[in-house]
Formats: C-alpha cells, structure tokens, sequence
C-alpha cells in the first residue's frame, strides 16, 4: 500500500482475502475500522501521486497512467465495501464513519483531479504507438482529469473542490434523509381485515415486520418507487389511498427525513459546476460523454414516447371504467383497477401464477439455466464465504473450460437495514491490472416467507431476478486491463442494456418450462397460462410507460436549471414541469422529486432517460438472438466476447455497430411494449458483421431502409455503392470529415411541411434553405421545417439518415442547383450511418426533382 507498514497491516486487515477471492472480512468492519482503512486508502493515493510528479523521468505510459490507475484502486475498493454495507445491511452504528469514508474519499479524488501538476504528467504521455487499449486508456484518463475541472484557472479550481465536497455531504444528507422518512411512512395497520386482498404468505410477512419493529398489527414496507405492487392486490380503497399517500408523501413532510433543501441545493451546485466547466446546464454535461450524445437526443427520446404512451394509458382506462362501469378511477386506484382487468380479462390468479414461481426454481433452473445455455458458465454454492448478513448466499461461476469466472453474493430478502428495491454491485472488479477475479452482488427486497414456506415471486419480482441478473453477467465477464473500464463501468445510458437484454428469457420457450412449476404438485405451467402471461405483458405498458417517462423527465428538467437559478419550491417546479410535458395527474412519476434517490444519491443525475435508451439496444437485439434461434452458445459466445467482455475497454456503441452492422432503432422497443403495432421490417443481421467499410448494398446487413434505397438506385440503372460507418453523420460537416470532400458536396435531404404536407429540398451542404423564398418561387403560402414525427411518416427514415428516394410514396423533390458545381455528391443512404455516392444527373433522376435556387440571388447563404 505505502511504506508506512502500519498502513499495509489496516489495509490487509479489513480486506483479508477469503481463499483466491479478494474478498473483505465483513465481521471487520466497525466504525474504527473503516476510517483506518479509508485513510490507508486514500493515504496511499496521495503518496503515489507525489510520486509520480516526482519521477524526473519523461512520462510513459506505464510509469504515469498506468501506476496512477494503480493508485486509485484502493479507493475504489474500499468505496464498493462501503456501498455494500451502506446498502444492504446498514447499522446505526456505522452512520458517521460511512459519512466520513465518502466525505474523505470525495476530498481526495477531488485534490488529485484537480493537481495541474498531475494532470501535466499525465497529458504529456506520449500515445501515438499505444495498442488500442491502451490509447484510450490514456484517452479517458486525460478527459476525467478535463471533466472534473483540471483546466480550469485556480480560483475555478477550489470552486470546484468546494462544490464536490457539498455535493457529497448534501448526497449523503439526501440517502439519510430518505432512509428515515421510508421507515417512519411504513403502512401500519391493526385491522387484519385492511389487509384483504392479499396472500396469506403476504399477510404473514406484514405482520413479521410489525413484530421485528415490536409493534402489533402489520406493517407494510415502502419500497424505493411510487407504485407499490401491494396496490395491486389490497382490495381495501382506504388502505390503497394510506399506501399511496404515504408513499409519494416521502420527503415533503419537514423535520429531518425532508429532502427538499437538498433537492434544491444540489441542483443549483450542479448547474454552477456545469457552468464552470464550460457547459450551458448540467444535462449538457452529464450527458456529453454519453451514448445518447446531449441532452436533447435525451429528451427526445422520452418526449417522443408521451404521446403514444398516453395515448395507451387512455386506452387502458377507458377499457377499465367500461368493463367496471366506472365514470372515474382515483390514484390510487389505477394500478389496483388495471391489475385487476388484467387478471379478468387474461384469466389470470395472481396467487396461483405465484405458486409457478418458486425463489430457488426460478434461480438455479432459470436464471442460472439461461445463462449455461447461452453462455456455458454454470454455478455452485460456495459455502464457506462469509458475507454482511446470513441471509446472504454465494455462488462460485465456472466457465465452459471448468475455469473459475468470479462470485456472486445474493441477498434476497427484505429488511429494515436494507435500501428498497434491487440492484448488482461489483464488490471485487476483475481486470488483468490487478489479477483479481470478479465479486458481484446481487440483492433484491422479496418478503422473507415463515419457517418452513417457500419463497414465491410475483411476475414483477421475476422480471427484477433475470434483469438483474443480467447486470450479474456484464460483470463477471469482463475481460479488460483497467478495472476502470471492467464490466459495468460504462456509459450509464449503456449499462442498463445487458440487464433488459435479459429480460428475455424469463417467459422463453427454451428456459420457462425448466423453471415454471408449481410449488405444490410439481406440474408444469399450462401453456394457455404462459400464453396469457405474455399476452398480459403489453396490457398496462401505458401506465408503466407514462410514469417512467415522467420521472425522466423531472431528472433532466432539474438538471437543465442554468447557474444562478436556485428552486427552492421543489413541488410547484414539479408540477409544472409534468403539466408543461403532458402528464396526467392521475399517475404520479416513478419517484417523485423529494425521494428521487436515483438521480440525488445513487449517481444517475441527468442520467434516468437511460433506461429508455437502453431498451431501445436491448429490444433490438433480442430480436437478433431470436433470429439466431433464442439459446445459441455459438451466438452467445460470440455476443459475449464482442460486446459484454470489453466493458469501456472500446465504445460500446461503436462496438454494437461493428458486431450487428447497423445501429440499433426504436421498432423493437414499440413492439416489445406495446405501444405501436408490428410493421414490416426486416430482422436484424443474423450474422455478426465485420468491421463496416463499404458494402453491397443489394445484399444490406440488417437494415430495411438501405434495401429500399437500393431498389431505386438499381431501377435507373445505378449501381448501389452505400457505405457504413461506425459513427453517425447527422449533418454536412460531419458526412463532408467522414468522407473527405467539401461540405457543399454534401447533398441534404431536407423534409418540410407545406401545410400539413412534405417537400423534399435537396440542397448543398453550404446551403440554408430560404423558405420564405422557396416558398414563394414553388407557389407554396409556407414552408416550415417538418418535425420528426412527419420526416418518419413520409420517409420512413429518420431525421439526419434521410436518403434521396427509397421512401413509401412519392414525395415533391426540389433539388438545388448548386449542387452541380461539384462532380461526385454524397448524401445519405437511409440510416444516420451510412452514405452513397451520386452525381446530380442520377440525383435530378432518382427524386424525380425540379431545379430550383434555395436562396435568393445576392442574399447570405
């Protein structure tokens, strides 16, 4: 650790690796122990880094980037035991000491991130002949070291230390603050017959935590999101209304479990931060290193979604007030009543279905089962590692060759000591750095059953299982050098992406029949209640779409706030942001803005949109895999070393595009929820595709658009020449560096609205289209830029890929006469990623367009 040989015997103290496994001791861990191991940690960063600066050597890699990520590993460890006790089993007793561990932590990340000396050392290492991991290694490094303020002048500088350290007390305050008001908001209640509604094994549980907590009657647990799935069931409408009144009343009462100062203080710290750091707001920052690219490809993803999902809401309730002959549904009423039609209408026993779902079954015959299946790694008990909390289980994962792959620790049940809901950790992260093996975690908040009763899992809590378990997967197979860029450590609107991709086997005809029979007989689920099951996934998407959009929503609209803008009334700001957005009333968002932990104390600020993103990959290629036929190990083996083993080792969208030969759209995700009805579409490439330079394009790789575009071009006469890249290029400047020419060879396929109808001006990249003056010149009272919705309906291609032709009916085509200044025009093939070569005669043919000036004679261009 240091030469302070004190310091090396904290250290190997606390994380006393248990066999091959580096592993802490938990029964180690007490308020004395985590402060000393904390300073060792932190103390043996400090020394490192003043080594590093010391070193009267030129910078190498290996000396400078590499020992300074050697360095920080500690930190890191010592920060995922902290995460893992804080969250799982969290006792009085350690309160300050872990305030203290992440306040300490914080101060020292935020001094060596913003040492210019460092930064110097680390800037000047030299990457030119670096293999390519190693060369965005040094890459990322340098842009965290930018990212946290590392250029900036030296006033900018201690802002930023003095920012960081509130954010990271104003966290913590946020997590306490919510943890309390959870437990005191708990639906105590005396009268068995409030109870009504639920399972006998539900019943036998509230009355458990009522007994734990030494108290009569029953207690019913708040998990972390608005919508508690006991709504579902009780049939009690005053017990509904206390559960949900309750629920979203979290944060918002006074005293000391209020979070609304922090909400308000944080949010404005973010924004000055984001200002010194050159950005406009938050969201711009946190999402500019993102997959999505800026917060408004965020936005537009969820806001593009309000509509349909409203849409589908309306749908469901009318269907709900017409089967029940209601003329309203309150609140707390509208999750019970849809359950409750779902059920009727789908035959389905909440009760009975449970029964097909017992914990261990679906654990070790579906969960584990897909995964040998698909992947070849199988999964023993490991009786001998001690964890935070008996209830806690450890599996030992071996791969096809019967090589050790890691651990998984899973603790399932629920308790007063545990945060709500359900989440994977990386306790140990394996890299070829450090040697280590992969310890992941995995806890879920199910209700702990009587002596002797089986656990049984809702629907619900069964997707949870495998999506969570999908997380599990990304971890223990990662496979880089630096365990900052190992397994999980990616993008965050990336990293929800294996675990939806998962999903997908819990109701698959390959894995269901292995783990779905009854706790009681033994019988294997009916194939008519499978059916139903399935059926009854896409009843409902519209109230599961509508909240969650909505709380994506609130995140990036308190992470848009411009420095100087402090709000201090939390829920008027939310009110008017989901009325100003289109929400109803009748269903609150996902987390209400005061228990919003995901985006005030677990690292998802201006980062909620990803679950939508995310889908949007994992849809789109579990169509692949059914492609592939669903449990194939050569796919699996081949999807696993391309796209889950790199980590952040490469971009992870760069490798999608490489693997699947295109870019993943939203058709799959509208199918998968139900929002859209299927169209025609062709599936994803069955093949893994090589790195994309030019293709044929009468034989596309997975798109149908390119297909379209190419039966054209070969109707008159033109052979197709459509190129893929790696990255998209939405506008002229980036098609013009993609190719090499001039960015007025760039011909843009523009989509306008004349009233309500589309025009297509072809235009040079050099060019802004005048539509008063085209407008004028083509007979038209308006021109107005068509928003994507039209661009999709005309073209059936989406804004920044829009192509020439290859559209689903004929669409009025102007094509500017600039244009012909230039011997080979590029424009796009049909995607964001792809482009074609043309001359302006085969241009003028294939639209079938009038020449035309887009702007007029002697005005600025």
């Amino acid at each position: 650790m240091s030469s302070d040989p004190n310091s090396i015997d904290v250290w190997e103290a606390f994380l006393d690796p248990q066999g091959e496994f580096s592993l802490p001791d938990f029964s180690a861990v007490t308020p004395a122990s985590l402060i000393a191991a904390v300073r060792a940690a932190t103390d043996f960063a400090r020394s490192e880094v003043e080594d590093i600066i010391a070193d009267e050597n030129d910078p190498t890699f290996v000396s400078t980037t590499v020992r300074f990520e050697s360095a920080t590993i500690p930190m890191a460890r010592i920060a995922a035991v902290v995460s893992s006790v804080e969250s799982n089993h969290f006792r009085p007793e350690l309160a300050d000491s872990v305030a203290e561990v992440w306040d300490r932590l914080s101060a020292a990340r935020t001094r060596i991130f913003l040492d210019v000396d460092l930064f110097h050392r680390i800037e000047q290492v030299p990457s030119t002949d670096l293999n390519p991991e190693d060369k965005r290694q040094q890459e990322l490094t340098v842009e965290e070291f930018v990212r946290a303020g590392a250029r900036l002048g030296a006033e900018e500088r201690d802002q930023m230390s003095t920012i960081a350290a509130e954010l990271t007390t104003l966290g913590t305050s946020f997590s306490r603050a919510l943890q309390k008001d959870t437990r005191e908001l708990a639906v105590h209640l005396d009268d068995k017959a409030q109870l009504a509604g639920l399972s006998e094994d539900q019943v036998a549980a509230a009355a458990n935590r009522a007994a734990e907590r030494g108290t009569d009657g029953y207690l019913l647990p708040l998990n972390n999101f608005t919508q508690q799935l006991v709504l579902e069931s009780l049939e009690s409408a005053a017990t509904r209304k206390q559960v949900l009144d309750n629920s979203t009343s979290r944060g918002a009462r006074g005293g000391e479990g209020d979070t609304r100062t922090q909400v308000a203080d944080t949010t404005a710290l973010r924004a000055l931060q984001a200002k010194l750091l050159g950005y406009p707001s938050y969201s711009s920052f946190a999402i500019d290193n993102q997959t999505a690219g800026g917060p408004d490809a965020a936005a537009d993803i969820v806001s593009s979604l309000i509509a349909p999902a409203n849409a589908q809401l309306a749908e469901e309730l009318a269907q709900v007030k017409d089967h029940y002959g209601l003329t309203d549904v309150a609140p707390e009423d509208v999750k019970h009543r849809l359950a409750q039609y779902r059920a009727e209408k789908f035959d389905i026993d909440a009760d009975e279905v449970a029964k097909y779902f017992e914990f261990d079954t679906v654990l070790n015959e579906g969960v584990f089962r897909a995964a040998t299946g698909l992947y070849g790694v199988t999964f023993a008990p490991r009786e001998t590692v001690s964890a935070w909390h008996e209830d806690v289980r450890t599996f030992e994962v071996t791969d096809a060759n019967e090589r050790t792959l890691g651990l998984i620790l899973l603790d399932p049940y629920s308790r007063d000591t545990k945060r709500g809901g359900a989440w994977m950790g990386e306790l140990v992260t394996s890299s070829r750095l450090t040697g280590h093996l992969p310890v992941v975690t995995l806890s879920l908040n199910l209700a702990k059953p009587g002596e002797g009763r089986p656990t049984l899992l809702n629907p619900t809590e069964l997707n949870t299982l495998f999506h969570e378990f999908g997380h599990v997967l990304h971890g223990l197979f990662a496979n880089s050098t630096y365990p900052s860029t190992a397994g999980t450590a990616v993008p965050r609107d990336y990293v929800e992406f294996p675990s939806q991709l998962n999903e997908m086997w819990r109701f698959h005809p390959q894995v269901l029949p292995h783990y779905a029979k009854h706790v009681e007989t033994g019988e294997p689920m009916p194939e008519s209640l499978v059916t139903a099951l399935i059926d009854s996934e896409k009843f409902g998407q519209g109230f599961d779409t509508t909240e969650y959009l909505a709380a994506a929503m609130l995140d990036l609209s308190w992470h848009s706030l411009e420095a100087g803008e402090h709000i201090t009334d939390v829920l008027s700001f939310e009110s008017e942001v989901l009325a100003a957005a289109g929400f109803t009333d009748l269903v609150p968002p996902r987390y209400r803005t005061t228990y919003f932990g995901h985006i005030f104390a677990s690292g998802y600020a201006a980062g909620y949109y990803s679950y939508l993103y995310s889908e949007v990959i994992a849809a789109w290629v579990s169509e692949w895999f059914e492609a592939q036929g669903g449990l194939n190990r050569e796919a699996g083996d081949a999807f696993r070393e391309a796209i889950l083993a790199p980590g952040y080792s490469i971009d992870p969208m760069s490798a999608i595009e490489r693997f699947f030969g295109t870019r993943p759209d939203v058709a799959p995700l509208l199918r998968r929820r139900g929002l859209a009805e299927p169209v025609e579409e062709s599936a994803p490439a069955e093949e893994p595709a090589e790195e994309p330079t030019e293709v044929d394009a009468a034989e596309p790789k997975g798109h149908r658009n390119h297909a379209a575009v190419s039966q054209v071009l070969e109707a008159n006469g033109i052979e197709p020449q459509i190129r893929l890249f790696t990255d998209a290029t939405p506008t002229a400047a980036s098609a013009a560096e993609k190719v090499g020419v001039e960015v007025g060879a760039i011909a843009n396929s523009l989509i306008f609205s004349a009233e309500g109808e589309p025009v297509l001006i072809m235009t040079s990249g050099r060019h802004r289209v005048d539509t008063d003056f085209v407008a004028g010149l083509i007979g038209l009272s308006s021109l107005d830029r068509a928003d994507k919705d039209l661009v999709r309906t005309a073209t059936g291609q989406v804004i920044g890929g829009v192509a020439p032709c290859g559209h689903p009916q004929p669409i009025p085509t102007y094509v500017d006469v600039a244009l012909k200044d230039y011997p080979v025009l590029w424009a796009a093939a049909g995607t964001p990623n792809s482009m074609m070569p043309l001359t302006y005669e085969q241009l003028l043919a294939i639209t079938g367009g009038k020449e035309i000036t887009v702007v007029e004679e002697g005005a600025e261009a």
